[in-house]
């Protein structure tokens, strides 16, 4: 494939709906959407697949046509193939006295793959989330099943992940084979963060979600071609999936130009008769993929203020530190894009030095 057929408006093969990860996992991994996406008879598409697809043709100013893909269409000659790669399923809870609050989150990718080679051209994150609140009387298991499905639902008239993926889609274009390309290399909890971590919540799964989210948001707020964040589902340089017909595929990930490495180090609460204020504290580092010089290098801090009484206090303080950890990788990539001098006084430890650096960086890269 020769780079500029990239930029022509392909014809991409919908492969429908598949699960990152080893295929023997994904019906526990996934267990909400993989009882729903099952196909009625061989040969048939299953529901989400046809459901998604059929969105996807009644749309108008996509940039490249999109056609139901069969293994003879791929095999035919080059071929650009898409899935909707579902990577994470979860509802976290938090128990006040006399409710639960329910967050129910999907995290997924549109992967745009080279068949013939098995190589990821491009990926588009996506990450969505419905809040919930249950009487503490209710069928809890029932609540949180009904908000995922919730969140899988073509039609429904709430947010849901296929119409977010296509006004992603319709957003964006496939990158030129000589495109830069950025990833979040690491995320991890420091020696004083992680022990602030509830104790229902490993440490592994929450870098990884965290991982996925700021990904996200430098994919869609700093406007950055990314590559996927593969902690806990891909070996060495290969990502791994099942599709929702059953076949395995593993995919090549192209190597990154430039890498993030970012560090939670701490939280901290402080406590006052109504109203509390959570903060989280990171360190982020930004290079070269291939150099150690840092181009980032600094220490960034949010708050967050929530009410509280004696009725509306969660069990932990993590929803608090979560909100204020979301809050701040949201903004990190904000002004990754648009750097502000005032947000640099108040969430930097280096102020100035990190504005100027945020400048020079939005410099180099909008104009990609």
């Amino acid at each position: 494939m020769q780079p500029g057929e990239l930029l022509a408006q392909p014809t991409i093969y919908f492969a429908g709906l598949s699960y990152l990860g080893e295929a023997k996992h994904a019906k526990a991994n996934y267990p909400v959407v993989t009882s729903i996406n099952v196909s009625p008879g061989k040969g048939q598409a299953a529901p989400l697949d046809k459901a998604f697809r059929t969105m996807l043709e009644q749309t108008a100013g996509l940039p490249y046509k999109i056609a139901a893909g069969e293994k003879g269409d791929y095999e035919s000659g080059p071929a650009i193939a898409m899935t909707l790669a579902i990577e994470r399923e979860t509802v976290s809870v938090d128990k006040f006295p006399d409710y639960y609050k329910l967050v129910a989150e999907i995290s997924a990718q549109i992967l745009f793959f080279d068949f013939q080679s098995m190589r990821l051209i491009a990926s588009i994150p996506l990450d969505i989330a419905r809040n919930d609140v249950v009487s503490v009387y209710d069928d809890l298991a029932l609540a949180k099943e009904t908000n995922v499905k919730a969140l899988y639902q073509p039609d429904n008239s709430d947010i849901n992940l296929f119409t977010i993926a296509r006004d992603r889609i319709l957003e964006s274009h496939l990158p030129e084979e000589d495109a830069l390309r950025f990833k979040v290399d690491t995320l991890s909890f420091g020696d004083k963060a992680a022990p602030l971590l509830p104790p229902s919540l490993a440490v592994n799964p929450l870098s990884q979600t965290f991982g996925q989210y700021f990904t996200a948001q430098l994919a869609q707020n700093a406007r950055l071609n990314m590559v996927p964040y593969t902690k806990g589902y891909a070996i060495g340089n290969k990502m791994s999936g099942r599709m929702s017909n059953g076949d395995v595929y593993q995919l090549a990930l192209p190597e990154p130009d430039y890498v993030f490495d970012l560090t939670v180090t701490n939280f901290k609460v402080m406590k006052k008769t109504n109203k509390n204020l959570y903060a989280a504290r990171v360190l982020l580092n930004a290079r070269e993929a291939t150099d150690t010089d840092l181009l980032i290098n600094d220490y960034f801090h949010y708050a967050v203020p929530m009410l509280v009484s004696k009725n509306q206090s969660s069990e932990t303080d993590w929803p608090g530190y979560e909100d204020a950890l979301e809050m701040l990788l949201l903004d990190i990539a904000h002004q990754l894009k648009a750097p502000e001098k005032k947000w640099f006084d108040t969430h930097t430890q280096q102020k100035r030095k990190t504005y100027q650096t945020f400048t020079a960086w939005s410099e180099q890269f909008n104009e990609m």
